[in-house]
């Protein structure tokens, strides 16, 4: 069995739900890295943490890999932090899925690593069309051109339909570590040229298309679809659970609406916690907690 990881950007309003997944995943069979802004941010989470466990908290830090002056400007906080986690630890996994901290995990697996490689396998991309001139074709051009290669520009054009095949949120972000070099030096991703980062850049829809573009990935299209499975309701995510690609993580909005199919269809993860029923997970091993 190879190794896999999760990825968490954290900061300090999202504490608590970076404690959830930390207790929930200690004893689980996949790595743990959170990624912090600065020390203080770090030292003020660990401070909360029973010193014999602290040891087992994995964290990188992003002002060890770039002034965050430079961040600053670019409102691309999350998207840097996952590419910055993503180059440091290529080399120690098969697999990385880097998630955002509202979520909570449903079914009790321990068999992370071969849904991520299922997810890998698969070699499928799904999504949404957008309707002309909508604000997101703007997340789509911008993931798209700002980091690439001018060359491959117009290719992108047109495999996204005019920037209007949207990715974001369909299924589990999961990363291939065996591409990740390719992809790193594709998007030339370094601490000197930061300030082509915008807000706009998705890290995992530019992933995406270079999958489509040098990795015989498939795109399909989700029906009656005009953005993604983001805030979708139960009835298309099921669908295209059951007719489209196994999915592995569901909206909130659709998880509420019918928990029963996803917690015996093998999801994994339910995603915009802070959204629809605003509930927050219960910690788990509270006497952890100082």
């Amino acid at each position: 069995m190879g190794r896999c990881a999760f990825v968490v950007p954290l900061h300090p309003k999202h504490f608590d739900y970076g404690y959830y997944i930390f207790y929930y995943l200690l004893h689980k069979n996949v790595d743990l890295h959170f990624v912090f802004t600065n020390y203080e941010e770090k030292d003020l989470f660990l401070s909360r943490i029973c010193d014999e466990i602290v040891g087992r908290v994995n964290y990188l830090v992003l002002s060890e890999f770039v002034d965050l002056r430079k961040v600053e400007p670019t409102n691309s906080w999350v998207s840097i932090k996952k590419l910055y986690a993503l180059d440091r630890l290529r080399h120690r996994y098969d697999y990385i899925s880097c998630i955002d901290s509202e979520i909570k995990f449903i079914n009790d697996t321990n068999d992370y690593y071969n849904i991520m490689k299922h997810v890998v396998d698969s070699k499928i991309v799904c999504g949404g069309k957008l309707n002309e001139n909508v604000f997101e074709i703007n997340i789509v051009r911008e993931s798209l051109l700002n980091l690439t290669p001018p060359c491959f520009h117009e290719q992108l054009r047109n495999i996204s339909q005019d920037y209007r095949l949207f990715t974001w949120w369909c299924n589990l972000p999961v990363y291939d570590c065996r591409i990740l070099e390719d992809f790193m030096r594709w998007i030339n991703f370094s601490h000197c040229n930061l300030d082509r980062f915008v807000w706009n850049i998705f890290d995992h829809i530019t992933y995406n298309f270079f999958c489509l573009l040098f990795h015989n990935y498939q795109f399909k299209l989700i029906n009656n679809c005009n953005h993604s499975l983001e805030f979708s309701n139960t009835d298309m995510v099921e669908d295209v659970d059951r007719n489209l690609s196994k999915l592995y993580w569901v909206n909130n909005n659709a998880y509420c609406q019918n928990k029963s199919y996803y917690e015996s269809n093998n999801f994994i993860v339910v995603f915009h916690l802070d959204r629809w029923e605003h509930i927050k997970p219960v910690l788990q091993n509270n006497n952890y907690i100082n």
